[in-house]
């Protein structure tokens, strides 16, 4: 569920599993949630500092997700660029920081 945009320049993004936060501007493309495709990738930041792609597979395989689980958790997309692994990880690439003009909210909750 994408719930809305808020342009609060200072607001303090807060933490939260279900519920993440991202920079607006930066996405150039329409954006999905779905399940994983081959391809799929994140930013991530190694243990140097750097920024770089990773695999969602690999990522996962790291992660020690179970095998079984792992077609089963969404992904937020943007083409074969995976912002958030719901539940998981965020791309560093769409994160909030201190240059960002306007925020995406975007709220996971499962049907009852």
């Amino acid at each position: 569920e994408f719930t809305g945009i808020f342009p609060e320049k200072d607001a303090e993004v807060p933490k939260n599993r279900y519920t993440k936060w991202f920079d607006y501007d930066k996405i150039v493309q329409s954006i999905v949630i779905r399940s994983r495709h081959s391809g799929d990738f994140l930013t991530i930041t190694d243990g140097a500092g750097n920024i770089r792609h990773k695999s969602l597979k690999d990522y996962m395989i790291t992660e020690k997700i179970p095998q079984g689980l792992r077609n089963e958790i969404p992904v937020v997309a943007m083409g074969s660029h995976v912002l958030w692994l719901i539940g998981w990880r965020v791309s560093e690439a769409f994160k909030v920081g201190k240059d960002t003009r306007r925020v995406l909210e975007v709220k996971w909750r499962r049907r009852p």
